[in-house]
C-alpha cells in the first residue's frame, strides 16, 4: 500500500521516513503543518501510523505564507541529533530534540516561540562518569523580512534578517540547545574527581598518591613562608 499524507496548510516542508510492514522504507516528501502524531496511511491498524514522522530535515517555513496569516500557527515535531553530535565524545543524544513552536507574523516580522526538550548523556568534567540529563529549553527567535535594497542591519539588532522565501529553523533550534549545554558538567557538586597520578576515581575509593607536588620553578618560594 502506498502511504498517503493528510495535508494541512503549506507552511512547512519536511522529509519523513515511512516503514512498511515488510521491512522496507521510503522517503516521503510532505507539505503541511507538522504534527508528530499525524497518520501517514488510510489504514488505521498499520503499526507505523503513530510516531512515523521523525527526524525532520530540514525544518522549512514559508515566509510569504506566514505573513499572509492573521492567526498564529502552531507546529511540533522532532530532530534527530545523532549526526550533530557524531564527532563529540562527551555528548550522546538519548532522544531526538522535540520542539513545540508557535509562529506569529506581524507586518514584516515573524516571531517563533515555544519549547525544546531532549535527553543527553554527558560526561562529568571531574570524574568522567556518565550523566543522563533532561533539557527543557524555552525558544524565542525574531525574523525580519528584508529586501535586497534595504540597508544592512546593525550588529546589535534583536532580529535575524531574512531575504529569501524560506526560513530553515533547524540550525536555530540546534544552536539554542548548544548554548544551554553546561561548560563543565558535574555528577555532583562535591565530586572528588580522578586522581591526577593514578587515575583512581576518588568518589569510589581513596588512593595513597601524593598530589601536593610543587613546580620546581617555584620551589624557592617555599622558604618565604617558613616560620622564623
Amino acid at each position: 500500500m502506498t502511504p498517503t499524507v493528510r495535508m494541512a496548510s503549506p507552511l512547512c516542508i519536511c522529509w519523513a521516513k515511512v516503514y512498511h510492514d515488510h521491512g522496507t522504507s521510503e522517503n516521503v516528501s510532505t507539505t503541511g503543518q507538522l504534527e508528530t502524531y499525524r497518520t501517514l496511511t488510510n489504514a488505521a491498524p498499520h503499526r507505523y501510523n503513530n510516531l512515523c514522522l521523525f527526524g525532520v530535515i530540514p525544518l522549512i517555513l514559508h515566509v510569504q505564507e506566514l505573513l499572509s496569516r492573521q492567526q498564529p500557527v502552531e507546529f511540533q515535531g522532532s530532530i534527530d541529533l545523532t549526526e550533530r553530535f557524531r564527532d563529540v565524545r562527551d555528548v550522546i543524544p538519548l532522544t531526538p530534540l522535540e520542539y513545540r513552536l508557535t509562529a506569529q507574523a506581524s507586518q514584516k516580522r515573524i516571531s517563533i516561540t515555544g519549547e525544546l526538550s531532549c535527553r543527553l548523556r554527558l560526561l562529568c568534567s571531574r570524574c568522567l562518569a556518565p550523566i543522563d540529563e533532561a533539557f527543557e529549553i524555552p525558544f524565542e527567535e525574531l525574523f525580519q523580512v528584508m529586501k535586497d535594497s534595504d540597508p544592512e542591519p546593525d550588529e546589535d539588532t534583536d532580529f535575524v534578517p531574512v531575504t529569501g522565501e524560506r526560513i530553515d529553523l533547524r540550525p536555530f533550534l540546534e544552536e539554542e540547545l548548544l548554548v544551554h549545554l553546561p561548560l563543565a558538567p558535574l555528577c555532583s557538586q562535591d565530586c572528588k574527581g580522578l586522581c591526577p597520578e593514578c587515575g583512581t576515581n576518588r568518589n569510589e575509593q581513596a588512593c595513597n598518591c601524593k598530589t601536593d607536588r610543587i613546580d620546581p620553578r617555584f620551589a624557592a618560594l617555599q622558604d618565604l613562608f617558613k616560620p622564623e
